[in-house]
């Protein structure tokens, strides 16, 4: 009788608790992806950058731009989502051993294939395994790791 009161009770305390987390909605978006390549889109010119060690990780509303060398600073954006587009806006800078900053120079992101700290990229593929996307001056591909 003590399990089943016990198990009830625990079965209470997460269906309550469950109500607290926001639960990701972002479909095939979610997950860990890698920029494999570029395309310049004013003079046609592509780029394997697979090599630059450079991930975006998104769950929830909040992406986070990495780049594994530890080249350039890592940023996180707030981003909005549709079958069409994605609007990253918002970015702050992980510098966690002084704290945290909003990025208002446009050259913290540029590393990352971002010309503007309000970019909107067009979503010309995603699947469970590859992601396209295209802002006025590149194409941007991606692998799901």
């Amino acid at each position: 009788m003590k399990k089943i009161l016990l198990l009830i009770a625990a079965t209470g305390l997460l269906t309550l608790g469950c109500d607290r987390f926001h639960v990701s909605d972002n479909g095939k978006l979610d997950g860990f992806w890698q920029l494999t390549d570029v395309d310049t889109l004013s003079n046609g010119r592509s780029a394997n950058v697979g090599h630059l060690q450079i991930f975006w990780a998104v769950q929830a509303d909040l992406l986070e731009i990495r780049d594994i060398r530890g080249m350039n600073v890592n940023v996180f954006f707030r981003f909005d989502f549709n079958d069409k587009q994605l609007t990253l806006y918002s970015p702050v800078a992980d510098n966690r051993e002084i704290s945290d900053s909003l990025v208002t120079d446009v050259n913290t992101i540029r590393p990352y294939g971002l010309s503007n700290l309000r970019e909107t990229l067009q979503i010309l593929e995603l699947s469970s395994t590859k992601m396209t996307l295209e802002s006025h001056t590149l194409r941007m591909y991606f692998r799901k790791y």
